[in-house]
């Protein structure tokens, strides 16, 4: 008989409860030193590392690769789609049609709010104009450079199974203004009295994109976190630094994945099981209630100690903020106020 996902089943007496998961990665994106490194909740009752070792697909973590190849193609942030239903067929025949978290507006979206509001259905058209092989092509020049990459037209929504490591690596090559530098561990090794012992080999790096395409990247990114999905990085820890980054979760919620960048540093989280059968609920499952937190807070820390320059900023200017709307009872009573304050004048 077919089993139920685990998800569903119920434990029996005496059963261990599968331990949720994560993995966290902090990296300086200049020269790829690595300021954190977090492959297991407890090393002693789980021996995997979920930064190097765990392949999971990255959910819409993976889409700033398709953005970028289509900046490279000539593509510009402003340029519109219709948010509508789509279909595409593959090489093969196949046919895929994403579908959104919520129902298509039927009306043309700037790339940049596609991307910001992670639209499914932006992405997908973005993907078949630009082509699966340059997405992959970017990807793997960027940091995704172990894992096999399926060059198919669901890649754009994160289906090729990557690590944390590889992500985060690519996220520091936009922070770095399209050069990517190999994550570094260890540079040399010395005794009590500074007696260098051994010395490594500067990590690999290489020109990913031109910086002026890198930056147009990161200031589509920021919009996420002003406005998109990772505004609690905003309300919620109060981080005001220059910063930006993208939230993932995958079909179910099986990954919640969530990477921020700031020139910097750059750092990112994976949370999920071991088992990718079971699944999250949707209280604290996606990327954004997930993963976030842990980078959120790690990014507090780090402005709160000064160990990042909270100053520091990209080559291009932050966008302005848009004038807040005015909530029309709020309006009618600021409007009677003035009245009354005329009146006794």
């Amino acid at each position: 008989a077919q089993l139920p996902p685990l998800a569903a089943r119920r434990r029996r007496p005496g059963q261990e409860r599968e331990l949720l998961q994560a993995g966290f990665l902090a990296l300086d994106p200049r020269n790829g030193h690595v300021l954190a490194w977090v492959g297991s909740s407890d090393f002693r009752t789980d021996q995997f590392d979920h930064v190097s070792q765990a392949r999971r697909q990255p959910g819409s973590t993976f889409k700033p690769f398709v953005y970028g190849a289509a900046f490279l193609d000539g593509f510009r942030p402003d340029d519109t789609f219709v948010d509508k239903p789509v279909s595409v067929r593959d090489a093969d025949g196949q046919v895929w049609s994403p579908g959104d978290a919520t129902p298509h507006t039927n009306r043309p979206m700037t790339l940049r709010d596609g991307l910001v509001h992670s639209r499914n259905s932006v992405t997908a058209q973005l993907m078949e104009r630009v082509g699966p092989a340059k997405v992959a092509q970017l990807a793997r020049a960027m940091g995704v450079r172990d894992s096999r990459l399926e060059e198919v037209p669901s890649l754009a929504l994160g289906t090729s199974s990557v690590t944390l490591r590889e992500m985060v690596a690519a996220y520091g090559t936009i922070a770095n203004d399209g050069h990517w530098v190999e994550p570094v561990l260890v540079m040399r090794i010395e005794d009590a009295s500074g007696k260098v012992l051994d010395a490594f080999v500067p990590p690999r790096q290489g020109r990913a994109m031109p910086k002026a395409k890198a930056l147009q990247l990161v200031n589509v990114l920021r919009g996420v976190v002003d406005e998109g999905t990772a505004t609690a990085i905003r309300t919620r820890y109060g981080i005001q630094a220059d910063v930006a980054g993208k939230t993932g979760t995958t079909q179910d919620n099986t990954d919640g994945w969530f990477i921020l960048m700031h020139p910097h540093m750059v750092a990112g989280a994976w949370v999920g099981f071991n088992d990718p059968r079971i699944t999250m609920p949707d209280s604290w499952g996606p990327g954004a209630r997930s993963a976030l937190p842990i980078v959120g807070d790690f990014f507090q820390q780090s402005v709160r100690h000064r160990w990042v320059d909270a100053g520091a900023e990209w080559d291009i200017p932050r966008p302005r903020k848009k004038p807040k709307e005015r909530d029309p009872l709020e309006r009618l009573v600021n409007d009677v106020i003035d009245r009354i304050f005329k009146i006794l004048q």
